[in-house]
């Protein structure tokens, strides 16, 4: 079974990779205020990601603790 925060990072990545394909297609000039959307919810994914990944770090962490204890 998959942990939780993996699937979740990659979801998010995934997104993240859409958003900035999107702001590549845009024109600052033209379409400048959904630019500063897309620029706003990436801060957001990035900040989850690595909110995530701190997360998963600390299972894993968690995981190798309870494998050097044992005998």
């Amino acid at each position: 079974m998959k942990e939780v925060e993996k699937n979740e990072i990659k979801r998010l990545s995934d997104r993240l990779d859409a958003i900035r394909h999107q702001q590549a297609d845009l024109s600052l000039v033209e379409a400048a205020d959904k630019y500063a959307e897309l620029e706003k919810e990436k801060a957001t994914l990035e900040a989850e990601i690595a909110r995530l990944r701190e997360v998963h770090s600390q299972k894993l962490s968690k995981e190798a603790q309870k494998l050097m204890k044992m005998p």
